[in-house]
């Protein structure tokens, strides 16, 4: 989440650790469901992606519609470019005064969504409405190959 907390002893702090006691709270690995679950709710996310300069991680405002991950773009960005390629996607919410939250890895595929009658679904189905201006209509779903979590909570 942070990386302020050291990973477990005897493990390297990856997704598939054990539940494990961290300093003031409980770190709690998360199953698919759950992890849907919390994102459903929409807000802001990350989306991690290979450029010519290396890795980047592009904020987005996203909705999940049928177990996948969708936002808005311009046709002229990095995100619109890679619209259609392996892709990484990540939220979170954190509450630093309590030391709780959450935080959600998607790994998976990218496609522009191009049919009018797709598009259409998705913009009434999801009110997704991008929070840059000027035109957004390049809609990109993310398909998730895998996706992982983890929840910490004072104990």
């Amino acid at each position: 989440m942070t990386g302020r907390t050291a990973p477990p002893a005897g493990g390297q702090g990856g997704l598939e650790d054990p539940p494990a006691q961290a300093p003031g709270g409980e770190l709690r690995v998360l199953g698919p469901e759950e992890c849907f679950g919390l994102l459903e709710t929409g807000g802001v996310g990350r989306v991690g992606l290979m450029s010519a300069d290396g890795i980047v991680m592009l904020p987005v405002n996203y909705a999940v519609a049928a177990k996948t991950i969708v936002f808005r773009t311009a046709p002229d960005t990095l995100l619109a470019a890679h619209g259609n390629g392996q892709v990484s996607f990540e939220a979170d919410r954190i509450d630093e005064t309590s030391r709780a939250g959450w935080s959600v890895l998607v790994q998976g595929h990218a496609r522009k969504v191009e049919g009018e009658d797709e598009v259409r679904r998705l913009e009434h189905g999801t009110g997704l409405e991008p929070w840059a201006d000027g035109a957004r209509d390049v809609w990109v779903r993310i398909i998730p190959a895998r996706i992982s979590g983890r929840r910490i909570r004072r104990a």
